[in-house]
């Protein structure tokens, strides 16, 4: 087989050889810029399966990937890159494309502006708002909480909640509000907070007890927060033990 476009001798792709179809036929046809949502508060990166917490560096093949039209005949599509800053909102990205078209291998350079704009992933949007699922009702059989229990009792819940989070959870305290004989805490999830409720009450020497109440639905499915209710006999004793549940 020859090109017909220039009379080279080899595998053709309609009859054109690598080179002279790839210029009649682009892998790719970048726009000038393409877009990617950074969130303001966590540095999360919005990418086509959710917001992903992943280096810029790592997250632009995947970017290029996502924005960027190719001929629908390419196969095994992988991108390279460098970029360089502009600002802190522009990077120009110098790339390069390599694709299959009928067994034939083409690699095709280009460059595209990458833009950074500010957002809000979902999780951070939930914690703008305040939003809750569960309550963690930290209360003493024999006294009200003083000053050092309480902050000791919310250490061990922030601590819990941290524990979660570093592990890929999407869990937060909303809001911690000291009331008459205790605190109050608030959290997004109320899977979170019935478990973080059962390691309270087994760390001092407590009790749960649930009340949940009907604030929606979502696709037909009730929606139900929760408030625990964890009576402890007394954080001021330290160590770990075992409550009734």
């Amino acid at each position: 087989m020859f090109c017909v476009e220039c009379g080279r001798e080899g595998p053709t792709i309609d009859g054109l050889c690598a080179e002279d179809f790839r210029k009649r036929h682009p892998i790719v046809r970048p726009p000038e810029a393409i877009d990617a949502s950074v969130c303001a508060d966590c540095g999360r990166i919005e990418m086509g399966k959710g917001w992903a917490r992943v280096d810029l560096e790592i997250a632009i093949p995947s970017l290029l990937r996502e924005r960027i039209p190719v001929d629908p005949r390419a196969s095994r599509v992988t991108f390279t890159h460098t970029s360089r800053a502009e600002d802190p909102r522009n990077l120009d990205v110098a790339a390069k494309v390599a694709a299959q078209i009928e067994g034939l291998d083409l690699v095709e350079s280009f460059r595209v502006r990458l833009r950074l704009k500010a957002g809000l992933c979902p999780t951070c949007t939930r914690r703008h708002s305040k939003y809750y699922e569960g309550i963690l009702q930290v209360r003493t059989e024999t006294k009200d909480l003083g000053p050092e229990d309480r902050d000791r009792l919310v250490g061990f819940v922030e601590a819990a909640v941290a524990r979660r989070s570093a592990k890929g959870e999407e869990v937060f305290i909303s809001k911690i509000e000291d009331v008459r004989g205790g605190t109050d805490l608030y959290l997004s999830s109320n899977t979170a907070a019935r478990s973080i409720a059962r390691e309270l009450a087994d760390a001092f020497y407590g009790s749960v007890g649930s009340s949940p109440k009907l604030y929606g639905q979502k696709n037909g499915k009730d929606l139900y927060r929760v408030t625990y209710l964890v009576r402890l006999r007394g954080p001021s004793s330290g160590g770990r033990g075992h409550g009734t549940k």
